[in-house]
């Protein structure tokens, strides 16, 4: 079996089968005790296949038990059990619940290190580390975890049971809903990017931004995202919504339920988001546009303007993607059309001189 650091689980193919409601192919008696990936995973181990690219790795894996779609049902595979599923990928990581739920959890403690404001609340089965800073009038929720060197600003609020990540900033007046998990470098409510210019003498200045940030219930913040607070009002990320590493989200944005947003997204202020909308990796929008209910923006791609729900774009700027992969075509055929160009108008000259010579 793969080294592991995780305490072994101790199940049979019988308890997982039924835990991921799946149909087993093999030894119902059979004990699992921890889960690896396809490479490392070795005869106590269980695994899972998510995408078909990795299946002659799935096939070859040493794994006791590979978690497998219905669609590989009869395709060649060294391990003798087999749990057939619709979600591999989903089932592993119940798998992983259930090893997460055996690591010892160290009892809920506030450091002397840490600078804590009298008017600040915790709730019961809150834990703060060292050296971090929690301002007036601040609140943080039962059973939340504040690791080391977090800044919780005047004002804030932190909900229950959520995992603030060491050295994350959540500014003065900014919301963060139960049950979110914010990773380390994250700043929430950074003043937002606001500035008038001096027509006369062309100098920046300063607009203040007075308003917050709120996220709601179970979202998840990579770590290095800056969410920009209001100018006035709320920037609102909503429920269920999970930010890649590295995303800068503007003042005044609003993102909508269950969106994912990929590493190095940038969204301009006031930009609106509807519900369980995709952004790919590097996708940049453009200021006071909506981006409709269940749009997917592909990676690199520009949007410049109002997007429809449901519609997928690719490019700069931004396309239907069907379109814009036919114009990707095309860009790659210019050099073959500038010759045949070339060659057509050297035979229009050629012809109208030897008119010219009749």
């Amino acid at each position: 079996m793969a080294e592991t650091r995780f305490p072994p689980i101790h199940k049979t193919l019988a308890e997982l089968t039924a835990l991921v409601e799946g149909k087993l192919e093999g030894d119902a008696d059979y004990v699992i005790e921890s889960a690896s990936g396809l490479s490392e995973a070795g005869p106590q181990d269980i695994s899972f296949l998510g995408n078909p690219k990795y299946a002659d790795a799935a096939a070859a894996s040493g794994a006791g038990c590979l978690l497998l779609p219905p669609a590989a049902q009869n395709s060649p595979c060294r391990a003798k059990n087999k749990i057939y599923v619709e979600d591999p990928q989903y089932a592993f990581s119940q798998v992983l619940e259930i090893i997460e739920s055996l690591l010892p959890k160290a009892a809920a403690a506030v450091s002397p290190k840490a600078s804590i404001d009298p008017s600040a609340r915790l709730a019961p089965g809150v834990s703060v580390g060292d050296f971090s800073v929690i301002e007036r009038g601040a609140s943080v929720g039962e059973g939340t975890t504040i690791a080391p060197q977090v800044f919780i600003g005047e004002n804030a609020r932190v909900g229950r049971d959520c995992r603030i990540y060491p050295q994350v900033v959540i500014r003065e007046d900014c919301e963060v809903g139960d049950r979110a998990i914010i990773h380390s470098g994250a700043v929430i409510g950074s003043d937002g990017y606001g500035f008038s210019t001096d027509k006369k003498t062309g100098r920046q200045r300063k607009i203040p931004q007075l308003g917050n940030v709120v996220v709601q219930p179970d979202v998840e913040i990579g770590a290095g995202v800056t969410i920009d607070r209001a100018t006035t009002g709320s920037t609102v990320i909503g429920a269920g919504t999970k930010i890649d590493n590295l995303v800068q989200l503007g003042h005044n944005v609003q993102v909508g339920r269950d969106c994912l947003i990929v590493s190095q997204v940038g969204i301009s202020g006031s930009t609106t988001l509807g519900d369980r909308v995709i952004l790919a990796g590097q996708a940049g929008l453009a200021g006071h546009i909506h981006v409709g209910e269940g749009a997917i923006v592909l990676a690199q791609s520009g949007v410049m303007s109002d997007v429809e729900k449901g519609q997928v774009l690719f490019g700069s700027p931004g396309r239907p993607r069907r379109e814009a992969f036919r114009l990707m075509a095309l860009y790659g055929r210019l050099p073959e059309f500038f010759e045949a160009i070339k060659e057509l108008k050297a035979k229009a000259l050629s012809s109208s001189g030897d008119h010219a010579k009749g």
